[in-house]
């Protein structure tokens, strides 16, 4: 039995697409090269978030400025997002007089807004459903829990916590300490 030949044969292909399939198989292996990566947000660009807050009243992060603000995405169905809540809740009553602001977006849908709210009513920080914000210098939100924080000049410092596990004091510290 002949030896297979790895070599693509130089003919032109049937599909009528005027290249050989060497020239097709090239072409198409070049659009699964690896992309660099980009960041979902870059440090330091301004960010605004406005909208509307569980319990009716509206917010502007613009009114906060002067303020520390972490600001987590978050949904009700998501177990890891529920288990940092806690966290984030001890955090903010330890250093809200320091001038730390929270906010918590859901990424639930509009139809289980109950849900967010069941899921946050223990939570003294407002929380907003992200259907009701319009968010201005943030880009895609790609997985959760995800946080940033707002500086007292309502410039993005931190984002996408996405290596840890989840929040602790520690980290909280480490990232919002300096800048209160």
């Amino acid at each position: 039995m002949p030896a297979a030949s790895s070599a693509l044969p130089e003919q032109e292909a049937p599909h009528g697409l005027g290249c050989t399939r060497r020239q097709a198989l090239t072409r198409l292996s070049s659009l699964a090269l690896p992309l660099p990566a980009l960041p979902a947000w870059a440090a330091g660009d301004a960010v605004a978030i406005k909208g509307k807050l569980l319990n009716g009243q509206p917010f502007d992060t613009a009114d906060l400025k002067g303020q520390v603000i972490l600001v987590n995405f978050w949904a009700s169905w998501c177990p890891a997002c529920r288990a940092e809540m806690p966290e984030i809740e001890a955090y903010y009553r330890a250093h809200r007089a320091q001038g730390l602001s929270v906010l918590a977006l859901s990424l639930d849908e509009p139809e289980d807004e109950s849900k967010a709210r069941e899921a946050a009513k223990e939570l003294s920080f407002p929380v907003a459903m992200m259907a009701h914000a319009t968010l201005t210098g943030f880009d895609r939100i790609w997985r959760m829990p995800v946080s940033a924080v707002i500086d007292r000049q309502g410039h993005l410092v931190r984002q996408d916590w996405f290596v840890q596990q989840g929040l602790n004091a520690a980290l909280l510290d480490a990232v919002i300490k300096p800048l209160l």
